[in-house]
């Protein structure tokens, strides 16, 4: 009678770990990963505690709880989140939708999260998203860093705006310039 040989979770967590090349979300090549068991980070301490003797089949049972993102990621989804502006939808747009590179649809995701833990803590009505939030939101917005706050703000207007023909690129042999 062969009996299943049982390791600790934490040796399981470390094999899947090392299997893992690409972020479940954005599909980036993962160099530093955050391990997410049913959508709450896990961090490294928390992983080396995790001491429960199991099989191959317990663990093909548990494999399907646990997801490899890269930090961005984790710290989106899976982080409390004010509620004021809509991260991921605003992410996902500026992957698809821009050809901004990684680096820069990060920092304006990074701003207008901080932006909107800042505007949510001082209780600022978000019905000011409505109408121009570069002009309706400028009296609420930090001291510091202003400028930047209202660049990505009017990157986030043209997110929540939708698709018309005169946002289409003009064509260099149509265009007026010339």
């Amino acid at each position: 009678m062969h009996i299943a040989k049982k390791r600790p979770l934490s040796r399981y967590l470390k094999d899947f770990k090392h299997t893992q090349i690409r972020c479940a979300h954005c599909g980036k090549a993962l160099d530093r990963i955050t391990l997410v068991r049913d959508g709450e980070i896990i961090n490294k301490l928390a992983i080396s505690r995790l001491d429960t003797l199991m099989d191959d089949a317990q663990w093909a049972a548990e494999r399907p709880r646990w997801t490899a993102l890269c930090r961005f990621c984790g710290d989106l989804h899976c982080k409390t989140r004010s509620g004021f502006f809509d991260i991921i939808g605003f992410k996902r747009y500026l992957f698809e939708q821009t050809d901004m590179s990684p680096g820069t649809v990060r920092e304006y995701v990074v701003r207008l999260r901080r932006l909107g833990e800042y505007l949510s803590a001082n209780n600022v009505d978000p019905a000011l998203l409505a109408d121009n939030p570069d002009e309706s939101l400028a009296r609420w917005l930090p001291p510091t860093s202003t400028n930047n706050y209202r660049i990505a703000l009017r990157k986030y207007a043209q997110f929540m705006r939708p698709a018309t023909a005169s946002d289409k690129p003009v064509s260099a042999a149509s265009s007026e310039l010339y």
